[in-house]
Formats: C-alpha cells, sequence, structure tokens
C-alpha cells in the first residue's frame, strides 16, 4: 500500500493530530477536518544515484490537501514541479509561502489566485487550523526569505516546523521569543551534525527545550545519499524523564500527538 492511500485511510481522533514523514522536511500533518503538507520535495531531479530512494514516495495525483506550506524557495523546498502536478489534479488547494517560494509556484504555472504571499507574524486560517508565520533565519544569513510554521489543528496540538533553522538560533532573541510564546507541543526540527547552516543535535535539543516542546522530531535528512545522518545521535541528546522526549519517525511512517496509550 503506497502511503498516500495510508494517509487518506487514516482516521484520526479528534484532538489528535497524525504526523506523516517523507524525507527532507517533507511532511504531511493531519486532524480529524484538515490535512496540510509542508515542503513537499518529490519530483526527483537529476540522477538517481543521488537519492537514497530513488522513487519518491508520492505523486501530485495521489493527495488533495487543503493547503501546501513552503518554507522557503530552494528546490527542495519549493519543488515546482511536483507543485505544478498537485495544483493540476487538486484544484481546491492553496499554496502558502515567502514571496519567492510564490514567484516559483506562479512560474511553474499554479494560478495566482490559488498562491498566497507570506508575512512573519501574519496567521493563515484554514477552517479550524491556523498556521503562525516566523523567521527561521535572520536576515544577515539569508539568501532568500526563510520561514518556520506553527500549525495548530486537533482542538489546540501545536506542531512547530522549523523550515531551514539556522545554527545559533537559540542565540537569536528576535526568532525565539515568539516560539517560546506560542510553546508548541511538537517540535519538527531541521538539524545537521555536519552541516554548519543548521542546529547540530545538542542545539536541537536545547531549542526544542528551551520553546516548551514535549516532542522533538528530527527532520531534514533521509533524501539524498550524501546529505543524511543517524538520527539516534540526536535522540541520545534527550534522556529519558526529561520535559522532552525524541520520536523519530521512520521513512514514510506517522506519529501521533498526543500519543495513544499505550495496551496495558
Amino acid at each position: 500500500m503506497r502511503v498516500a492511500e495510508k494517509i487518506r485511510d487514516h482516521q484520526v481522533p479528534p484532538g489528535h493530530v497524525a504526523i506523516w514523514w517523507l524525507g527532507q522536511n517533507s511532511f504531511v500533518l493531519k486532524d480529524s477536518s484538515a490535512l496540510i503538507m509542508v515542503d513537499p520535495f518529490f519530483s526527483r531531479p537529476g540522477q538517481a544515484e543521488r537519492y537514497i530512494h530513488a522513487e519518491a514516495p508520492l505523486r501530485g495525483d495521489e493527495l488533495s490537501p487543503d493547503a501546501v506550506f513552503c518554507t522557503h524557495s530552494h528546490w527542495d523546498h519549493t519543488d515546482p514541479p511536483f507543485l505544478s502536478e498537485l495544483a493540476e489534479h487538486s484544484p481546491t488547494t492553496r499554496f502558502f509561502g515567502p514571496p519567492e517560494s510564490g514567484q516559483e509556484m506562479v512560474k511553474a504555472g499554479i494560478n495566482g489566485d490559488r498562491v498566497i504571499g507570506l508575512q512573519a507574524g501574519q496567521t493563515v486560517e484554514l477552517g479550524a487550523a491556523t498556521a503562525e508565520v516566523v523567521f527561521s533565519k535572520t536576515r544577515q544569513v539569508s539568501d532568500v526569505t526563510h520561514y518556520g510554521y506553527i500549525f495548530t489543528m486537533g482542538d489546540g496540538v501545536r506542531v512547530y516546523n522549523t523550515g531551514d533553522m539556522m545554527r545559533g538560533a537559540t542565540g537569536e532573541p528576535d526568532l525565539m521569543q515568539p516560539l517560546r510564546q506560542a510553546a508548541p507541543q511538537v517540535a519538527l526540527i531541521t538539524m545537521s551534525p555536519t552541516e554548519e547552516e543548521f542546529p547540530d543535535f545538542e542545539e536541537a535539543a536545547r531549542l526544542a527545550q528551551e520553546i516548551g516542546a514535549s516532542v522533538a522530531i528530527p527532520s531534514h535528512y533521509h533524501c539524498f545519499a550524501d546529505r543524511t545522518f543517524d538520527p539516534k545521535g540526536f535522540a541520545a541528546m534527550l534522556r529519558d524523564g526529561e520535559a522532552v522526549q525524541p520520536a523519530i519517525i521512520e521513512h514514510c511512517g506517522v506519529y501521533l500527538h498526543p500519543p495513544a496509550p499505550a495496551n496495558r
């Protein structure tokens, strides 16, 4: 069974959010009334050998999300071929992102009426769900506008996707203040133990702790063959009994929050 079928068939209990991770920073969030994609990157340009999975887990004709949010315009976060295919097959989907992402979407042929450029501090209403826009890099280190999103779904479950969070973000009050105020329960964190652009494992753990998250999920790996890491190194930074616990989602797997109670 393909992951799209699993997502469509999955019945999310009221008050919960189901989170699928499809590699890199590609996520699908679903509650009992909304379906949202973040940074879907599935067009697989270039040689198949550059990818851990040569076949992408999702096609543009398989799901009809209510909304797609792109964090920035780099091609592995704003994927024009996939977004164009999705727009063709899902005429009710709306597309959100920073101005540069919006420009790429329109150039790819998506009707401009369906493309909404966002500003930091803005809150988007999606029926019962909302998305708050926050910066993930300071202007001094950004070649393009980088956003993160705090999604409120499932009757109050807040899920934060960092986008390409900058290394050193925990020392930037302007970046941290809205995150501390929102206090998301779940943090989907871009990180890398080797690439200095992103938080390392230690800073990613500290970020989750400082914003009051109860669950931290690693992101931005297991897509490019030469650009991946073992998430167990991050999980080791968060010890049993601490306020923040790690959750590693297997490729194309799903995490439910709040977690279902263990069978006794």
